[in-house]
């Protein structure tokens, strides 16, 4: 009797803790840890009252006398009450699951990330029309952004309603975002307009959109929070890569991604410059098929003494002119070419050679990188050991054990010739950070450092949406940009998936749940019904 009185108590107690949880919700729903250990001590109290009066509760509900008693009553309503108030805590503080394929409807890991690091409260205002079917889709994207930041918010507003505040953000249309970065006290900071027309933001051009999705949003709200946008310049003049080119070998798609992540991509004709300008944060070197001339390397050599930061992306047989240069800085380009058989369980050439998470270096570049990469013709990189004392080299990419590198690169082995080639693990990238003890390469502030790649094609735009390929060149630029925040893996665009089905597989799938499946569990439910009035 005693443990049924303290079961009685625990209901009591818990009605009313549930109804001052309640209470405190509507009156002061910030409270929410005190809200939080009110309704969890709530459920506690009355599934306790539960488990005394189980028997008592079965009992009961036999009885056909009591089924409409005061008793029942009381137990339903105990019975909803613990429904509603766990119910109530798992929508404060619910988990997502995503199981669709490749993770459409998850945020990447960037977005986490940029998200994770908002300094600064950024406010999204939507301009939607009530209840379309536009601002649905909208509200639930932007629902998964604020799932990991309380610095992030947003409201809706029906320009048709209020045209005045569509007015003073300069709207004309529906379906259009307004991200702007907000300090308190202070009118908004910065800010970038998402629509279906266009993108923008104060002092930079506009960018088309056709859809809202998470790669323009994680764009917008990298643009608007930060003061400054860095310079990345492209060197041009021999051959390399270009950036206007939208054709397999050209990097377009490189320059868009890294205007999407803020920066700003120019070309640079350094023999006409006669110097790497001093706003460039990076300077990248992409794939030169002619070489630098002396007084060119020189300039590049100045940068690097001031503690300038230097992408390198040589390729296989080519005289670029800066091997002088980069052995000064202990990288040694083998004139080789990697080969690797496991590039062909993937369908590619034997000359394609393939890396993966477990042969990423532990460098923040690619330490909690998970996607595979793929090299098309690729060198060797290596270091000069004489050089520890003032230089730090770490491998960023190496491709498997299985792999080789030939020092044969007109002809195509087919296997490994002991006698000439260079067993695997061979290293594709690798970083070099200049030491403070190395006077003349360092200023007091900066210290150089160099990323050097035997391969500069894994980020055409034939190959850069290829597994991680863009992602990593990107991370290496955000690194060297001191934008570590970046670094990570981004949103993908989000792709279509059909199911393609035969005419007897369709008719399954509408017979099978739609018919067969209900008409059985009818049948059984009649055969069930028509023994029981039997007995």
């Amino acid at each position: 009797m005693r443990g049924k009185g303290i079961a009685h108590l625990s209901g009591t107690l818990g009605l009313l803790t549930a109804v001052a949880g309640i209470f405190f919700y509507l009156i002061a729903p910030d409270w929410r840890l005190t809200i939080l250990a009110l309704e969890t001590a709530a459920v506690a109290l009355l599934v306790f009252f539960f488990i005394v009066h189980f028997e008592t509760i079965r009992t009961f509900s036999s009885r056909r006398s009591t089924k409409f008693g005061a008793n029942s009553f009381l137990m339903v309503v105990i019975f909803l009450a613990v429904l509603g108030i766990s119910n109530f805590i798992l929508s404060q503080h619910y988990a997502r699951v995503d199981l669709s394929e490749g993770g459409t409807y998850s945020l990447s890991p960037q977005t986490v990330s940029v998200l994770k690091g908002l300094k600064d409260e950024v406010k999204i205002s939507g301009f939607y029309k009530n209840r379309s079917n536009t601002e649905t889709q909208a509200r639930d994207l932007l629902e998964s952004y604020r799932y990991y930041s309380p610095k992030f918010v947003f409201e809706f507003i029906d320009p048709d309603q209020n045209p005045a505040v569509a007015r003073r953000y300069g709207i004309s249309e529906y379906d259009t975002l307004v991200v702007e970065t907000v300090r308190r006290g202070e009118k908004p900071a910065a800010s970038a307009t998402l629509g279906s027309a266009d993108l923008k933001r104060e002092e930079t051009p506009s960018v088309t959109l056709k859809t809202l999705n998470e790669q323009e949003l994680t764009g917008a709200i990298v643009r608007v929070t930060r003061g400054t946008k860095k310079v990345i310049y492209f060197s041009e003049g021999h051959e390399e890569h270009s950036l206007d080119d939208p054709g397999r070998t050209g990097y377009a798609e490189t320059k868009e991604a890294l205007q999407r992540q803020g920066f700003d991509v120019k070309k640079l004709l350094i023999l006409s410059e006669g110097k790497i300008p001093d706003d460039a944060a990076v300077l990248v070197i992409a794939g030169p098929q002619k070489p630098f001339l002396d007084q060119e390397v020189k300039v590049v050599e100045d940068y690097l003494k001031r503690g300038g930061q230097l992408f390198a992306l040589v390729d296989p047989a080519t005289q670029t002119g800066l091997d002088d240069l980069l052995a000064r800085f202990g990288i040694e380009l083998k004139k080789d070419i990697i080969y690797d058989p496991i590039s062909r369980l993937f369908g590619g050439a034997l000359n394609i050679p393939v890396a993966g998470p477990e042969l990423y270096g532990r460098h923040p570049i690619t330490k909690d990188f998970k996607l595979p990469t793929f090299y098309p013709l690729a060198r060797s990189v290596a270091f000069n050991k004489e050089k520890e004392s003032t230089l730090k080299f770490e491998a960023l990419v190496e491709t498997s054990p299985k792999s080789w590198a030939t020092t044969n690169v007109q002809g195509t082995p087919e296997n490994f010739d002991p006698k000439r080639d260079s067993r695997g693990p061979v290293t594709v990238g690798a970083v070099i950070t200049v030491k403070k003890e190395a006077s003349g390469y360092s200023d007091a502030q900066k210290k150089a450092k160099l990323v050097v790649f035997g391969d500069s094609d894994f980020a055409t735009n034939n190959y850069f949406q290829a597994a991680g390929n863009g992602d990593l060149f990107q991370n290496v630029v955000s690194w060297l940009a001191q934008e570590e925040d970046l670094i990570s893996i981004r949103p993908k665009e989000a792709k279509t998936s059909t199911l393609m089905l035969t005419a007897s597989e369709g008719n399954f799938l509408f017979y099978f749940p739609v018919m067969i499946l209900p008409g059985t569990v009818l049948i059984i439910g009649i055969s069930r019904w028509r023994r029981r009035r039997r007995l």
